[in-house]
């Protein structure tokens, strides 16, 4: 393997370049390109080196790495080629040498030579590389290596604005069965910090102290792994953008198409350590010690997929605004996927209607898979606000949404929520220090239109821990499908009148579906409970598109504390009225209003021991209300 050590060549140009690549689906970026000399290679097989090199110009991830890099012309020579004037996305660099030799049968092995930086470039700023490695054997079938390494160490560039990039090491290693990427101490920082007060803070920077990534192949995309990468990134593909987002969005869509459909396995990996973000204009750090992102797909015409996500040790700050938390989780997981017909018709969708085509591709998107399952949890989760003097902190919370049955008639979803240790304080205020008020919307029962904050009494009615699971069973899914499928897309029709008497037909229709099968929800395992109070709820509702009531039911809740909270609240009044404080008369009105709504509500329900009350609500097919046995609406 050929090496040129203590590479030197200009930041300006370099910076941006590293920068872009890691990020190659931004198109533009603000650079103008130089005019690719990959036009000028024709379709047959390159005879020559120079043929080849001047072929994968302006490519990601091709022939010369994963750079798109340019030359303003290739001159062959005995070892290969060398590159003048060569450019990333448009910008000088130098000179670059390669070796590139014929091994037969559309191989070529490649390695690098040198790359020397211009005498006439700017010499303020400069890279500099203690190694930089490339070697490999490329395949000009599928214009990709079959093998490749690739290596940076103590890489480090300096702008002439005062940027500078670092990396510790940087390598890259592909073949057939997939490729892994690892980056070690990677270190992005810019601007200036206020020296005097007053001054702005422009300073930013941004570090990982590691990263992992690699993905395998089955049966994939034709060629290997990295071909696969060259054809995904290739920033030819993007200048599809300048006719129009539709194009690049047709072309993204066929490249999905292309890589990822014809593999009948795929698995990723990724995992970064010690990430770290300063923004001083804004106050902001953030930082987090791991994140996994797992995911992997299998099948041929219908594919499983799933998706994990893990976060270690979260923090984030700004200014004086704080949260973090241990532990977050996040998994995905999808049966039968026909991802084929969910690609295409995310391409149709954003391309011109035709003349009496309708929304049934919207149905195949919706309905692209047979069941979908999402789990989440978070622990430790601590979220300060110091201006409004409150915190929130929540040992544990978990949820699922489960997704069964989508392709068929009685289809179901399955929502379950809980939450442990959930505690809202209000932070202690230095003295004649006001906080900010929380305005709460004025649909929010009892609370609504009141400027508050979080006093012990308003504390007092969170709840500390909560949990609920809600089941919707028998959804019309296959009726709903074809009923959608019949709606005209816009612009299928010239008539208006035409066009609004097919979608008002159509969303009449809509309710046919729910006539023939209507869907049932059930409310179990549901409970609140706050320092003073704890509620239960548990009951079924069929559901059916006829007011007022919209179907017929019965549910039983169960609440107990009302007296204390009663209680506490007329505290709250006294106390307010002795203080007589600047907000006494708004905290008196307050306590009095709390402990109206829990005498109120304890006299609707009917009790059932000393502290519980209990309600047995029951909705009729005649559009009757009953509250434990009594009639209450409509009168």
């Amino acid at each position: 393997m050929l090496r040129f050590n203590r590479l030197r060549a200009p930041a300006a140009a370099c910076l941006s370049a590293l920068c872009l690549a890691a990020t190659p689906l931004v198109p533009g970026a603000g650079l103008s390109l130089a005019p690719s000399m990959a036009q000028a290679q024709s379709g047959s097989a390159p005879k020559t080196a120079q043929a080849l090199i001047t072929g994968e110009l302006e490519h990601t991830f091709g022939l010369l790495g994963p750079l798109p890099l340019d030359a303003a012309s290739v001159t062959e020579d005995a070892g290969g080629g060398v590159l003048a004037q060569f450019t990333i996305f448009g910008r000088p660099v130098g000179t670059l040498a390669v070796d590139v030799a014929p091994s037969g049968d559309g191989l070529w092995t490649v390695a690098s030579r040198d790359w020397r930086a211009g005498a006439d470039l700017d010499a303020s700023a400069g890279a500099a590389s203690d190694s930089w490695q490339l070697q490999g054997l490329w395949d000009q079938r599928i214009r990709g290596y079959r093998q490749l390494g690739y290596r940076v160490q103590g890489l480090t560039l300096r702008t002439a604005q005062g940027g500078e990039f670092n990396i510790d090491e940087l390598s890259m290693v592909a073949n057939p069965a997939g490729y892994r990427v690892q980056v070690w101490g990677l270190h992005v920082s810019g601007g200036t910090a206020p020296t005097n007060e007053g001054d702005p803070d422009t300073s930013a920077s941004f570090t990982i102290g590691e990263v992992r990534y690699q993905s395998q192949w089955q049966g994939g995309a034709p060629g290997s792994a990295y071909a696969s990468l060259g054809r995904a990134f290739d920033y030819r593909f993007l200048k599809a953008i300048d006719n129009g987002s539709e194009a690049l969005i047709a072309a993204t869509m066929a490249h999905l198409q292309a890589l990822y459909l014809p593999a009948l396995a795929s698995r990723t990996d990724l995992e970064i350590r010690d990430l770290g973000l300063s923004v001083g204009a804004l106050g902001l750090t953030v930082q987090i010690d791991r994140l996994t992102l797992p995911g992997g797909s299998e099948g041929d015409a219908l594919k499983a997929q799933d998706l994990q996500l893990t976060m270690d040790g979260l923090e984030i700050q700004r200014r004086e605004d704080f949260a973090s938390l241990n532990q977050a989780q996040l998994s995905l997981n999808l049966a039968e996927a026909d991802v084929a017909a969910f690609t295409g018709a995310l391409a149709t969708l954003f391309a011109e209607a035709e003349p009496g085509s309708s929304w049934s591709v919207l149905a195949d998107v919706f309905l692209f898979f047979s069941s979908l399952r999402v789990e989440g949890s978070v622990s430790g989760m601590v979220f300060t606000l110091p201006d409004r003097l409150f915190s929130l902190t929540m040992a544990e919370a978990a949820g699922s949404l489960q997704l069964s049955d989508m392709r068929l008639d009685g289809a179901g979803v399955t929502l379950q929520v809980r939450a442990d240790g959930i505690n809202l304080s209000a932070l202690p205020s230095e003295a004649r220090i006001e906080p900010d008020l929380i305005g709460v919307p004025a649909v929010v029962p009892v609370l609504g239109g009141r400027l508050v904050r979080f006093d012990p009494l308003s504390q007092s009615l969170v709840p500390l821990q909560l949990s609920t699971t809600v089941d919707i069973t028998a959804l019309p899914m296959a009726n709903l499908r074809e009923t959608l499928g019949s709606l005209p897309r816009a612009g299928s029709v010239q008539d208006p009148r035409t066009l609004l008497r097919s979608l008002a037909t159509g969303a009449l229709g809509m309710i046919t579906p729910f006539l023939i099968q209507p869907p049932m929800v059930a409310v179990s395992d549901t409970v609140a409970t706050a320092e003073d109070f704890s509620v239960s709820l548990e009951g079924t509702h069929q559901v059916m598109p006829i007011p007022p009531l919209f179907g017929f039911g019965s549910f039983v809740a169960n609440i107990s504390g009302l007296d204390a909270v009663s209680r506490r609240a007329e505290q709250t009044a006294a106390d307010a009225e002795a203080s007589g404080g600047e907000d006494a008369q708004g905290m008196q009105e307050y306590g009095r209003q709390i402990a109206g709504w829990a005498s109120r509500l304890g006299d609707f329900g009917a009790a059932s021991s000393n502290d519980q009350r209990r309600y047995a609500l029951e909705l009729t097919q005649l559009g009757e209300i009953i509250l434990n046995g009594d009639i209450i609406a409509p009168q």
